[in-house]
């Protein structure tokens, strides 16, 4: 029996499939390093089309809890089209993520939804580099000038980004994550950037 729960289990709005999304989820789970004890659950929003992008990678009591907006899966040329390469990169990277609050150093991790748009783009930029060395895809500019937007475009993130794209797992704690950011904006001369609002919230799904 698989570990791997997918909601809905049917869709309705979007052409994709949960045993399709399961089975990925799965295999990049092994991959990823995710313990074979821990349960897994993926919620997709199918309600949320492009360009509504968003994601949340939690850890409760044991379990990984993923949420995706339908659009993180979706072909781009051919709407309500899945796209398995791009849904492989977000699983993958969403993964990482949940894989690093399963580890003691991120037991003081605040939840997704309570992250810092600077510690989110740090966090990703970490789980971005690890996911590319597995093999998947990812466009290392686009995720540093994310990085920049929120940690500033200072020789100082720059160097802060490339320490992150390029570590592996376990090489922070939360405490250690959250100082990189806190040291990015010690000599980011704009003022700090408006939070953005989140994807997940009811009143931005379509229809």
């Amino acid at each position: 029996m698989s570990r791997v729960r997918i909601t809905p289990e049917t869709f309705e709005l979007v052409e994709y499939d949960a045993g399709v999304i399961a089975g990925l989820t799965e295999e990049l789970a092994a991959r990823v390093g995710i313990p074979d004890d821990a349960p897994i659950e993926v919620d997709v929003d199918e309600e949320l089309p492009l360009p509504l992008t968003g994601s949340t990678a939690d850890v409760a009591d044991g379990k990984v809890q993923l949420w995706f907006s339908g659009a993180d899966f979706e072909n781009t040329h051919n709407r309500a089209e899945f796209d398995e390469s791009l849904a492989r990169a977000e699983i993958a990277l969403a993964l990482f993520r949940a894989g690093d609050r399963l580890a003691p150093g991120f037991a003081d991790a605040p939840a997704d939804e309570e992250l810092s748009d600077a510690q989110r783009h740090a966090w990703e930029s970490w789980a971005d580099g690890r996911a590319v060395r597995l093999g998947e895809h990812a466009r290392k500019v686009r995720r540093q000038y994310h990085f920049r937007l929120y940690n500033g475009f200072t020789d100082r993130a720059d160097a802060a980004f490339e320490r992150l794209w390029n570590a592996e797992s376990g090489a922070f704690t939360w405490a250690e994550l959250d100082a990189i950011c806190t040291d990015c904006a010690a000599v980011d001369p704009r003022p700090t950037p408006k939070r953005k609002a989140a994807i997940r919230k009811e009143t931005l799904k379509a229809g």
